[in-house]
């Protein structure tokens, strides 16, 4: 995932704390880090914690409990991408930010989001993409 990303010129937006610390240690700098210093529910810490924490700029705090989606991750995330740059701590989870996000990001961005016992998943934004994140999130509002 690093030597894919390593050099390229791409409005990166990484979501999950493991994905986004292996991005950072392997010198892919994303404009948006997304994080809730939890791996697989357990807390985070030492180097995790230390390099995410200290990751370009002061994180914005937003409250969101796990299996929802809440207005202000929505907002804070549209903000960020709006800016193009940004680091969003989530107290709760940040699992579904990654969704949240594909809705937002701009065709040609590319979105890395942690995937437990999988890896990381890399996703290039085009309309196809958005809609079916689209898709994903209106149903979970039904």
């Amino acid at each position: 995932l690093v030597s894919e990303l390593k050099g390229k010129d791409v409005f990166l937006i990484s979501v999950g704390d493991e994905c986004s610390y292996e991005l950072i240690k392997g010198g892919v700098k994303p404009n948006i880090v997304i994080y809730d210093l939890k791996i697989k529910r357990k807390d985070v810490i030492g180097k995790v914690r230390e390099l995410l924490d200290g990751f370009n700029e002061s994180s914005v705090i937003v409250h969101n409990p796990p299996g929802v989606i809440m207005d202000e991750l929505v907002e804070t995330t549209k903000e960020m991408i709006e800016r193009r740059r940004g680091k969003m701590l989530v107290r709760g989870e940040e699992d579904l930010a990654a969704l949240v996000v594909m809705i937002y990001a701009p065709n040609g961005s590319v979105v890395v989001y942690g995937q437990p016992d999988e890896g990381a998943v890399l996703v290039e934004m085009n309309d196809e993409v958005r809609d079916r994140a689209l898709r994903a999130y209106e149903s979970m509002e039904e």
